[in-house]
């Protein structure tokens, strides 16, 4: 998950449709796929969370919508985006929602940072 300090990462996720699964995930839980992605001190879900895959990260991210569309959940709001669409996001408490019915393609650039 995280870029090398100082470096860059860049990734192509794919996100298919959320289910119960994910929606029902506890914070230990969404903390181990944290970890198995490199990072479990990302995860941010905690009790009324509004999603339980809350995450914050010490990055500069842009996400490319390449394809399908995904909803940004934030700490106070959500916006769907969609193929086209450019995210930017500065260290901010997030979260990724595929509520459609198909999978959705972002490409990620990830550069290290740190919280002021």
């Amino acid at each position: 998950l995280p870029p090398p300090k100082g470096g860059t990462r860049i990734r192509v996720i794919d996100f298919p449709p959320e289910g119960e699964a994910i929606r029902a995930l506890t914070p230990a839980e969404a903390a181990k796929k944290f970890g198995e992605m490199g990072d479990a001190q990302a995860a941010r879900a905690g009790a009324g969370a509004p999603h339980p895959l809350m995450h914050r990260t010490q990055t500069l991210d842009y996400g490319i919508v390449l394809e399908g569309e995904l909803t940004l959940v934030l700490d106070g709001e959500e916006t769907t985006v969609r193929a086209g669409d450019i995210i930017i996001q500065r260290g901010t408490n997030h979260a990724w929602a595929n509520r459609s019915e198909k999978n959705c393609r972002v490409a990620f650039i990830l550069i290290d940072g740190q919280y002021v």
